[in-house]
């Protein structure tokens, strides 16, 4: 496989230049319709997942045959992820600026066996900013601009409950500065569940699980 490393320059002017989609559509607004729609069909019970890298350059390992479909205008808008369960039955799909996939059946996961019983302490979980202490035990916080996110969103009937992660706060520690709230966070059961969010949707991903039936 040739490798292809695309940064950030060239997607933008590539994405000016041969534009494939419409320029209105925005994942935020795909997302709130594939919501709409599964509300529409009287399903209550959904979860949102997405990761994103701000201020990042990403890199591509691409085959010739595989840069001919590549869709420019997925490089800012990170795919969102959607669980949901109807009838007793787990699905999952994918929503991207470029293509619109099917639904797949999703009842391996292990996801939903882990959040229902885990519920009312996800509910009520914080997860705590990069803090060390100072040379006279002062209490400090720290935070970057660059970073990675990963965020999930569970709607049941009318309650929702969101959390987001930030990668800076779950390290444990930085140029010596020692994060004393690495513990809690890493120990949480709603990392527990990006964790396997992201091990789905990677792994999804790596089988092609995901099947394109339009361009936008």
């Amino acid at each position: 496989m040739t490798k292809r490393i695309l940064f950030l320059l060239l997607f933008y002017i590539i994405s000016i230049t041969n534009a494939q989609t419409n320029p209105k559509v925005t994942i935020d607004s795909l997302v709130n319709n594939y919501i709409k729609e599964l509300q529409s069909q009287k399903i209550d019970t959904i979860c949102i997942y997405e990761k994103y890298c701000v201020g990042s350059i990403k890199a591509y390992d691409l085959s010739p045959s595989e840069i001919n479909d590549f869709c420019f205008e997925d490089f800012p808008n990170d795919p969102v992820y959607i669980f949901w369960i109807k009838k007793g039955r787990k699905y999952l799909t994918k929503i991207s600026i470029c293509n619109g996939y099917g639904e797949s059946l999703d009842d391996d996961n292990i996801f939903w066996h882990f959040y229902f019983p885990n519920q009312s302490i996800i509910k009520e979980e914080k997860i705590k900013r990069f803090t060390y202490k100072g040379s006279k035990n002062d209490i400090y916080h720290l935070m970057v601009d660059h970073s990675c996110h990963q965020n999930f969103k569970i709607l049941i009937g009318n309650q929702i409950i969101e959390k987001r992660f930030d990668s800076f706060n779950l390290k444990r520690e930085d140029n010596s500065k020692v994060n004393i709230n690495y513990d809690h966070n890493v120990n949480l059961r709603s990392k527990r569940v990006v964790d396997i969010l992201e091990k789905t949707t990677s792994q999804a991903e790596k089988n092609n699980t995901f099947k394109k039936i339009k361009s936008r």
